[in-house]
């Protein structure tokens, strides 16, 4: 019997959240289907051994066929001109998809023009999103309005060429929080879209970890969406109360003028900052294993796997009220919408080591319904649906649209 084949797209793997379901969606689907992988990222035998280090998988590529779309003039990166990459990117993905039974992103919608499951993991493919969910004054530069912008975005349009809104697409949408999904009902007026928590490898701390009561580590790309310059503004107060904190900035560092700017503010506020840069799950295991406090600062995070990885090696994670961290993160006291309001809430934590111990013995089970299998289990159930014609089935044994419990 033929195996059914499936176009799996992502514009291009760098070292981020959506890589790691990238390569679990992989994982999950190459033994039951003939699998495309397309990407305009340049992928040798390293890049698949670093990606399955990175995340925790074991995706041979000699098991699927991997397709390199090409990549616009000057574009070596998923963060140069990425807006029109992704344009781009996807008009290779509508010429391949017809010869395919399904197609799937696994990073954000793509019009392939045929039956496809759209794994949302941000709202960054809208101009209209960003602005609605972005605080006045608060987006990036490069992002704001104007007439550099405008022209930028319109030659995006050119490139794409037309297609229907998201709700006329008939594609299956799964949000990956339960945050995500309102806002994709309410931006994009779709039915109430199902929610797949993107997979989380979760290890957990070495047996008789020694943690630094008063060190902090922030996960994630050092990029403007994650607003790493408000993690050192908070801990800027927290020190200037008498608290020596320290911070470890893990993420993956370019050679952009944002993360340049970085490094030169953590330079310049002292050396309680320390840039380690990317690191792979063990190297990263080990050092979130040494530090008490993790602390998050995008707004509009969709989800956070970083958050969700950091509690589950046993990290106390202070997060935004805003955006889908929240719901990895229950507990009002870890939760803060301004620098005061963290700084205030991380000054009641240290001076209160019994509660710290408390909720940090908690955090880990608030986790456990992100662990990879769960993902893998839900993806599969939801191909096969697709193939069968029926999309959007609710199985009752997944729970993965409720919150985390309060």
């Amino acid at each position: 019997m033929k195996r059914p084949s499936l176009l799996i797209a992502h514009p291009w793997m760098g070292r981020g959240g959506s890589e790691a379901t990238a390569m679990w969606t992989l994982e999950a689907l190459v033994d039951d289907h003939d699998l495309t992988f397309v990407t305009a990222a340049p992928l040798g035998p390293g890049d698949w051994d670093s990606l399955n280090r990175a995340y925790g998988t074991r995706v041979d590529p000699s098991r699927l066929r991997v397709v390199k779309a090409p990549a616009l003039p000057g574009v070596n990166g998923p963060r140069r001109l990425a807006h029109l990459q992704v344009r781009y990117f996807e008009r290779t993905c509508r010429r391949l998809a017809p010869g395919f039974d399904l197609c799937l992103s696994a990073y954000n919608p793509i019009w392939f023009g045929r039956p496809a499951i759209q794994l949302v993991g941000d709202f960054s493919f809208s101009e209209e999103m960003r602005r609605r969910l972005h605080v006045a004054g608060s987006e990036p530069i490069r992002h704001r309005d104007s007439l550099l912008r405008r022209a930028y975005l319109h030659l995006g349009r050119l490139i794409e060429g037309e297609k229907p809104p998201l709700r006329e697409w008939g594609d299956l949408v799964l949000a990956n929080s339960a945050w995500a999904s309102r806002q994709l009902e309410e931006g994009f007026r779709l039915p109430t879209p199902p929610v797949l928590h993107p997979p989380v490898p979760l290890p957990s701390a070495p047996a008789g970890a020694v943690r630094d009561p008063l060190a902090f580590v922030a996960l994630g790309r050092i990029a403007p969406e994650k607003e790493i310059e408000r993690l050192i503004d908070i801990l800027a107060r927290v020190r200037a109360a008498g608290y020596p904190v320290t911070l470890t900035l893990i993420g993956n560092a370019d050679e952009s003028e944002y993360s340049r700017g970085i490094a030169a503010l953590a330079a310049r506020v002292g050396d309680w900052i320390s840039l380690p840069g990317f690191l792979h799950l063990e190297e990263k295991q080990r050092v979130l294993a040494s530090h008490t406090f993790a602390l998050h600062a995008c707004r509009i995070e969709a989800f956070g796997i970083a958050v969700a990885e950091m509690a589950a090696t046993g990290c106390l994670p202070i997060v935004p009220a805003e955006g889908g961290a929240g719901e990895i993160v229950p507990f009002p006291e870890l939760q803060y919408t301004g620098e005061d309001e963290a700084a205030a809430k991380i000054l009641a934590l240290l001076r209160d080591p019994a509660r710290v111990a408390d909720l940090a013995a908690r955090m880990p089970a608030q986790v456990v319904r992100f662990r990879p299998g769960r993902f893998v289990e839900r993806l599969r159930a939801h191909v096969l649906d697709c193939l069968r014609g029926e999309p959007g089935t609710v199985h009752e044994a997944f729970q993965e649209n409720l919150p985390a419990p309060h």
